[in-house]
């Protein structure tokens, strides 16, 4: 070798390095990019309307809890009056009214706390360490928190799309789809349990894949079961989407390796959920292991009434004495779903094939069956557990939302399959092409 190869060769080293530096610095500056314009997006949405209408009473109910916590040291009850008080008031005005805008004593003086198992208390606990900390009985803190997580979620997004061997430059287009994704953006401001639930599904399929990558340790699959059992406080069937992963992206050891990675997160969750089950019971006399409400859902989801309010007024019509969002009440909606299933069994498997379009998207991993056939399953069971649960029950939007960032994973990976594809057929085409070789 000649000295000026031999130089040539230790200056090629400090190229390429510079070239892998360079090229690290520009995806973590589009990734800075898509976080901001992410922020951005959310944050002027949140200033045009602080104080959206949409769900006012899901809110109002998790504000009473809240308040009753931090007001009168009482958890997870409601008083019906202050709560229907407050939700009449954002009725009128036709928006989200902070609980501070009140003087609640004349009904805490007269009303009643009513133990809660209507709704998961989730955002309560989060909007009364809040109101703890700042002595405001304000929603603006929490909505922040949600602006900035939403954002912070493209950075997942790219994280998971990598380990799923998408190209960096897939990975950050699925972060910008999910940036500009109107869904998210809209969703972001309402302190609701629907928001809160799409963070968990997407941190728990972040933990689940770097769970992936160290088979032999325990403690990653133990996190996850943590994650999912606070994520039970928001949205009880994410304890589905531990199961549906490792059934079918548990890495490689067999069944008895299969089911022990859908056991451990799953008892996990279910020693967070526990207590919450133990309190239900106590109270209510029942086995009740998350909440009620499906009756009202399910009702709503075939048309019989249209919102929360209709179900519990046809509760109290058809069955006197009974109270509004009680387990009673449910139990009664619940048989009166049944009875009209059984009536028109062919209607309401229409109902749910029509719902059912929302998975359609999953269709896409067929164009990846041949080399990305994990990863693609792995979205799909995403979607699946996100969704699935709810078709039987209703077709509310807000109940698939948190599977949107799959489905946008899944097409920027489909994106970069179609191009490397393309690039390929036209390589091949060019080398045949006349003149292309050499004689």
């Amino acid at each position: 070798m000649t000295q000026e190869a031999a130089t040539g060769s230790q200056l090629a080293v400090p190229a390429q390095s510079w070239i892998s530096i360079s090229r690290t610095a520009s995806i973590r500056l589009c990734l800075a990019a898509i976080f901001l314009l992410a922020f951005a997006l959310r944050a002027a949405v949140y200033l045009q309307d602080s104080k959206p209408f949409n769900f006012s009473g899901l809110v109002a109910v998790q504000a009473e809890m809240a308040r009753n916590i931090v007001d009168h040291g009482k958890w997870f009850v409601v008083n019906q009056k202050a709560a229907s008080f407050l939700n009449n008031q954002e009725n009128a005005r036709h928006h989200l009214i902070d609980p501070e805008e009140f003087d609640f004593s004349r009904f805490d003086r007269h009303g009643s706390f009513e133990p809660q198992v209507h709704q998961m208390p989730g955002v309560s606990v989060i909007l009364a360490g809040f109101w703890w900390v700042t002595g405001h009985h304000s929603y603006a803190a929490i909505q922040w928190l949600q602006l900035l997580l939403d954002a912070g979620m493209v950075l997942l997004i790219y994280w998971i799309a990598r380990k799923l061997r998408a190209a960096p430059w897939t990975a950050l287009l699925a972060a910008l789809l999910y940036a500009v994704w109107p869904g998210a953006i809209l969703v972001a401001k309402r302190p609701t349990l629907d928001t809160w639930a799409g963070f968990f599904v997407i941190v728990s399929v972040a933990i689940f894949l770097y769970a992936r990558e160290r088979v032999t340790k325990l403690w990653p699959l133990v996190v996850l079961g943590l994650v999912i059992g606070f994520g039970i406080y928001f949205r009880p069937f994410i304890l589905l989407l531990p199961i549906l992963l490792a059934a079918v992206a548990t890495p490689s050891g067999g069944w008895r390796r299969r089911f022990s990675w859908m056991a451990v997160p799953t008892v996990v969750a279910l020693v967070i959920l526990t207590p919450w089950t133990i309190r239900n019971y106590y109270e209510f006399h029942a086995f009740i292991p998350t909440r009620t409400g499906l009756g009202e859902a399910a009702l709503e989801g075939l048309g019989k009434v249209t919102t929360d309010r209709a179900a519990g007024d046809y509760a109290q019509r058809n069955k006197p004495g009974v109270k509004k969002r009680s387990p009673a009440a449910d139990n009664f909606l619940l048989k009166t779903v049944w009875k009209t299933i059984a009536a028109n069994p062919v209607g309401y498997f229409k109902d749910i094939a029509r719902r059912g379009r929302v998975l359609l998207p999953c269709l896409l991993a067929i164009l990846l069956w041949r080399r990305r056939r994990t990863e693609a399953l792995i979205l799909v069971a995403t979607a699946v557990a996100v969704v699935l649960p709810y078709l039987p029950i209703g077709g509310d939007v807000r109940f698939f939302l948190p599977a949107a960032f799959a489905y946008l994973i899944l097409a920027a990976i489909v994106v970069e399959s179609l191009v490397v594809r393309w690039r390929r057929t036209r390589s091949i085409g060019g080398s045949e092409a006349p003149g292309a070789a050499v004689p």
